[in-house]
């Protein structure tokens, strides 16, 4: 709360020409429009699958931008990392993380058919330093997801999963999360350039530690599904939630 009252009056003050913000320097209000894609999975993943995504659909927002910088490390210490357990692999966290002033935002929230790309929106900022966005992927409603697709999840992908053995899984597998992604990594000097931002979702990461063994039977339609306290679907979740799942990166010039 305290972090959306900062960019609030921010943006309150900016409706001036300009304000003084962090560090004694001056910024100005700017809007930028913001995109969503995705990145296919390519070559087999950790657990030897081979995956062809049919279709990923993914509720995004809100969307907001921050000052702090985010410094990767391999593990969260001192926390234990149970997923090692049954045979996960750790991922990247954002370690020491402050995301610092807030510098822009998207309140709307949409679904996103990942495989065609969307614009969200347009960003209420201001000019600065911008160093981290946090992304939070909601459960859709019925006014945000009126066809359905993701049916009432707020990740959504089907597709076919092959490994070396010849197995095959069609699988249809949905996650929710319990907390926005925090400390996605955006390093950008941000003046009044012309120019949108790109936020690409790898799906290869998203379904990389996946051993696809661990669905459930097919169903009726010869589909899978992952089981709450499966491999694949414990996998799944912590692939969304891998903060290098998503780069964020400046595109110069005009919007589309």
């Amino acid at each position: 709360m305290i972090r959306r009252h900062i960019l609030t009056g921010a943006l309150a003050l900016a409706a001036a020409p300009t304000f003084l913000g962090g560090c004694g320097s001056e910024a100005e209000r700017r809007v930028f429009p913001v995109e969503v894609s995705a990145t296919l999975p390519g070559g087999a993943n950790e657990r030897g699958w081979t995956v062809t995504v049919e279709s990923a659909h993914v509720s995004v927002g809100p969307v907001r931008f921050f000052e702090g910088h985010v410094l990767l490390s391999s593990q969260r210490m001192p926390r234990f990392d149970w997923y090692s357990l049954i045979g996960g692999t750790a991922h990247a966290h954002p370690g020491h993380y402050t995301p610092g002033d807030a510098l822009g935002e998207v309140l709307t929230t949409s679904t996103v058919d990942l495989l065609a790309g969307a614009t969200l929106g347009d960003a209420s900022a201001v000019t600065g330093e911008y160093g981290s966005l946090e992304l939070t992927l909601a459960k859709p409603t019925a006014t945000t997801d009126a066809q359905g697709v993701l049916n009432g999840h707020a990740v959504r992908v089907r597709g076919t999963a092959r490994n070396t053995d010849g197995g095959t899984v069609r699988f249809d597998a949905v996650v929710d999360l319990p907390a926005p992604v925090a400390g996605v990594r955006f390093e950008k000097s941000l003046g009044m350039e012309a120019g949108r931002v790109r936020i690409a979702m790898d799906l290869g990461k998203w379904l990389g530690r996946i051993d696809f063994a661990t669905a459930t039977d097919p169903d009726a339609d010869g589909v899978h599904t992952f089981p709450a306290t499966s491999q694949a679907q414990n996998a799944l979740v912590r692939g969304v939630e891998d903060t290098t799942a998503y780069v964020v990166t400046w595109v110069e010039g005009a919007a589309r």
